[in-house]
This record gives C-alpha cells, structure tokens and sequence, in this order.
C-alpha cells in the first residue's frame, strides 16, 4: 500500500508522462487530421479543429493516378493483407511454442506482405510516388541486411578479442559516429563521381554481364541509384552496430561458446547455433535503430540519388509548395510513411525492450 508521501509523487509522476505521450503524439494527430481535411478547412485563416468534413482525397491523389478510385477499396486490400499477414505470423508463434520450428511461417508473412506491396500497382494505377515507397523499403532492407552482419561479426570479434588494436578501432568508430553527418555526403558524392568517371572511360559501365542480366539497367553507375545510397547509409551506421553489438556480446558468457567447441563444434558453428540465438532481442533492437535510420533518411538520398528519391524527399518537395493542396497530400504521405513503422515497432516492442534492457544472458 502506497503512503501518503508517495502517493502524491506518483500522481505527479504519472501526470508527466501523461503530458508527455499527448505531446508527443499530438503532432501526429495534428498531421492526420490535416490529412482527411479539405483544402478549404487547411486554408482557413482560424485553425478548423472539429465539425469539418472528412476526405480521403488527399491519400488518392498522392498514391494513385484516378480521382475516381473508391479508397475504401483500397483500405481493404491493405486490412486483408494485413489481417492474412497476422494470422500467418500467429500460427508460427503458436508452432514455436509447442517445440516447432517459426521460421517458415514468418519467411510467409514477409512473402505476403511483399506480394501485397508488389501486386498493388498491378491493381490500381499508382502515382510515381509508389515508386519511391518500393525504393525505401529497398534501401532499408539492404541496409538492414549488411549493416547488421557486418556490425554483429565485428562486434563479437571486438568483444572477444581484448588487445590494443580493437580499443583503437572502437575510438576510431566512435568519432567517425560523432562526426556531423553533413561532413560525410559531400566526400561520397564525389567518390562516387569519380568511380562512374572510371567504369565510364574503362567501358565497364557498358559490358554485358551474362549472369548479371539487371532489368531497366543499361549502364552501370552507383550515383542517382539505390546502391550508392545503401554503401554510404551502411558506412554511416556502421560504428553504431558496432558499438551495440560489442555491448551485448561483452555480457555473453564466454563459457557458453567453450562448451560447444568442447563438444566439437568449431567456433563460426559456435557462434551461429548457440550465441546467435541467444542475441535476438539484441539483433531486433539494433535492427529496428538501422530501420530509422534508413527509413527516414533525407540528406544522403537528396544528393546522391537526384532522381531516385525515397518517400522522405518526396514529402519535402511537397511541403515546399504553396498549394494547400500539396500540404494535404504531404500530410497524407507522412501519415502513410509513419503507420508501417508504428506497426513494426508494435510487434517488436517486446524484444526491443529486451534488447535495450538486457541483450543477452548475463553471466
């Protein structure tokens, strides 16, 4: 039972984070409502907060080509999927806890989301801006996939190896990180143009490769592509994994991976079937800071791919018109680019906090 001192401190407590969480959120909800506004109400000099109606037309016109498209048909797609997607990730969770294996049913879920997002311009004709939504899930899956292999290799072999060379590599990462990230988008720019002036003058950017037969892909370049942006976003995250994975694998036993080589395993087998699964939450909560990072990135996109943008550009250069018709259709984007990362933070929230919290087993 609470005392009467500390009652009041956690009714004040409680109150801040209250505070806190409607500060927080409040934007969004202003940014939604923007959203489902029409142009008239956004317009109004006095701010049209509640009695306005409602319009899914900003969403239209932002994703698809016809203005005559019920979006409530579109809404369902989206719920079927998602609802399909649900359910698929629910038996594997269900199989797993009765001793089975999950991974072919969560390999499911992310074969119908994928299916769902590239069936939907085979459905409806979508704006260009779809396109850039495929080239951020793109980017940030790529960056997701290497940044966090390289990170958990190096990290483990920092954790483990105690000589002076590894204190030295962890103080150079940890500048590099504390660099401004403005420093870094210039000096890729340029690498970049300087490695497409040389495929360019060698006429390796016009070879045929047999069995690399890229699709829409006549010449071989890295600026203004998703590939240029994918190296220079891994190499900026890079001493972030590093660092996170070095923490979590210093309060994994080393008795654990002994024991299996004891047994005859050899260290990579040690590493793969016994540490490696003792680090999910360590690798979904360093996964999900890598999927922010890659996901709402602007500046390295803006320079390096002019034409190649991904859904944050695309925002920007809407929010600098001076329509009330683009600040509807920008809010509708950030509305439509914010809603996948809510979700995923959802579903991981359970292992993010234990990543954050504990990472591993502790000795």
């Amino acid at each position: 039972m609470l005392n009467r001192t500390s009652r009041p401190a956690m009714i004040a407590v409680h109150l801040t984070m209250i505070l806190l969480v409607v500060w927080s959120v409040l934007p969004f909800l202003w940014t939604f409502q923007t959203s489902i506004k029409f142009t008239r109400d956004v317009a109004a000099k006095t701010p049209v907060l509640w009695g306005y109606e409602t319009t899914s037309g900003a969403y239209n016109a932002f994703w698809l080509k016809d203005d005559d498209i019920n979006m409530w048909s579109v809404l369902f797609y989206i719920l079927a999927a998602a609802a399909i997607a649900g359910l698929l990730g629910y038996a594997g969770r269900w199989v797993s806890r009765r001793g089975g294996k999950a991974w072919p049913w969560n390999l499911a879920v992310i074969a119908v989301l994928l299916a769902a997002v590239w069936r939907f311009p085979a459905i409806w004709d979508t704006e260009p801006e779809y396109d850039f939504f495929i080239n951020s899930i793109v980017v940030t899956v790529l960056t997701m996939i290497i940044s966090l292999t390289i990170g958990m290799l190096a990290g483990y072999g920092l954790a483990r190896y105690t000589g002076i060379s590894g204190v030295v590599i962890l103080i150079v990462a940890l500048g590099f990180r504390a660099l401004p990230r403005t420093a870094f988008v210039l000096p890729y720019f340029f690498g970049a143009n300087r490695a497409d002036q040389w495929l360019s003058e060698t006429g390796i950017a016009t070879w045929d490769f047999p069995l690399l037969d890229f699709p829409l892909i006549d010449e071989f370049q890295l600026l203004d592509t998703r590939l240029v942006v994918v190296m220079a976003l891994v190499a900026v995250n890079q001493p972030f994994t590093i660092w996170m994975f070095r923490t979590f694998f210093m309060e994994v036993p080393r008795e654990l991976e002994e024991a299996a080589m004891i047994d005859g395993a050899s260290r990579v087998e040690a590493f793969f079937r016994v540490i490696v699964p003792i680090m999910w939450p360590a690798i979904i909560a360093t996964g999900l800071f890598t999927l922010l990072l890659a996901y709402n990135e602007y500046l390295f996109v803006r320079v390096l791919a002019p034409t190649e943008w991904t859904l944050p550009v695309a925002i920007v250069s809407l929010t600098g018109g001076e329509s009330s018709r683009t600040i509807t259709e920008a809010a509708a984007a950030s509305v439509s680019i914010t809603l996948p990362i809510v979700v995923v933070i959802i579903l991981f929230q359970k292992h993010l906090v234990k990543g954050l919290a504990a990472g591993a087993v502790k000795g």
